[in-house]
């Protein structure tokens, strides 16, 4: 593999959303450096690389992959792009992260594995939940409430996204649901073996609320609330019930401050969307990597975790489809 200095540099393929805010989280970490950055939008790439003082910009991301001084690369671009620049990555020696899916294709997930013996060592998916701190806390004490029996776990989106966005995104499944299908394998530390979905749609053409309920090999069972809108904001809960207590992740507010009155208590909205509620998710996150990289252990979050989660999307498709319990 490519040898790491002491300061570890890095090249951002992708400045859509989602390459922003990763790219907003490594500029706060010491002893990294982005020195490149590649969009298909000349204008967009210049003007960020200038604000964030980037030395390098390229529309064509080749020119990223070919630094023999770049150790790691954050791939951030759409969906059907990710399966080939992450083996093209691999096959220059890089170090990879990249945005969940690797790819609505499983068949090319599973090439990614068998391609490389390492590629826990190699690869890291993104998926951010994991690193949110107080998600992150409720994981390392589980053991305060005894053994999980249930893990409820609610997500929903401010509003629901263009039509544009929904035909790309493979879905609500695939695109919304699949952070809180890895969500319930992560608390679980468990496999699933019976999955049901019921959905319907309520705000778009597309399939916009659903309910999910699984049933781990272990014995726990989960339920997932997802739906498009939230006119309130930006929902995030996770709830785990043991045989000894329960933990309870609540979510968080833009100020805490309430006002109490004779008729009524006020208190703040929600954080808008999840570039401010998982803000520091995402940069515990890319610490994570770096850290697996200078211990040389492997990715907290890997191609199998991609590949487990996006086969229970699939398989809460074709339940809400076949409209039965899906065994697995």
């Amino acid at each position: 593999m490519h040898k790491v200095d002491t300061q570890l540099k890095i090249g951002i393929i992708g400045l859509g959303r989602i390459g922003q805010v990763h790219l907003a989280a490594l500029k706060t970490i010491k002893n990294v450096e982005v020195v490149a950055l590649s969009d298909i939008s000349l204008d967009h790439v210049k003007k960020t690389a200038e604000e964030y003082q980037i030395p390098h910009f390229y529309t064509d991301y080749h020119n990223i992959l070919r630094r023999l001084d770049i150790d790691a690369v954050w791939i951030c671009s759409p969906t059907s792009h990710h399966f080939t620049q992450v083996m093209e990555a691999l096959g220059n020696n890089k170090y990879v992260f990249c945005e969940k899916p690797l790819d609505a294709d499983k068949d090319k997930i599973q090439t990614i594995i068998d391609s490389y013996p390492d590629i826990n060592h190699r690869l890291m998916v993104g998926f951010n939940r994991r690193f949110d701190p107080d998600f992150a806390n409720a994981k390392t004490t589980l053991k305060k409430i005894g053994k999980p029996v249930i893990i409820k776990i609610t997500s929903r989106d401010p509003f629901p996204p263009s039509a544009e966005y929904s035909r790309q995104s493979g879905g609500i499944y695939n695109d919304m649901s699949i952070h809180d299908l890895d969500m319930a394998r992560f608390i679980s530390e468990s496999e699933a073996e019976q999955i049901i979905a019921i959905g319907s749609r309520n705000f778009t053409e597309d399939t916009d609320t659903t309910l999910i309920t699984i049933k781990f090999k272990n014995g726990v069972i989960c339920n997932i609330d997802n739906s498009r809108k939230a006119s309130y904001g930006y929902d995030q809960r996770l709830e785990i019930l043991g045989d000894q207590g329960m933990i309870s992740v609540e979510n968080k507010k833009i100020s805490h401050t309430r006002f109490y009155f004779e008729n009524a208590i006020e208190s703040s909205v929600l954080e808008p969307f999840f570039l401010e509620r998982y803000k520091d998710s995402y940069i515990e996150e890319a610490k994570a990597f770096i850290t697996s990289i200078k211990e040389k252990k492997e990715f907290p979050s890997t191609a199998e975790d991609a590949l487990k989660a996006s086969l229970l999307a699939d398989a809460c498709a074709q339940s809400l489809e076949q409209q039965k319990l899906i065994f697995l």
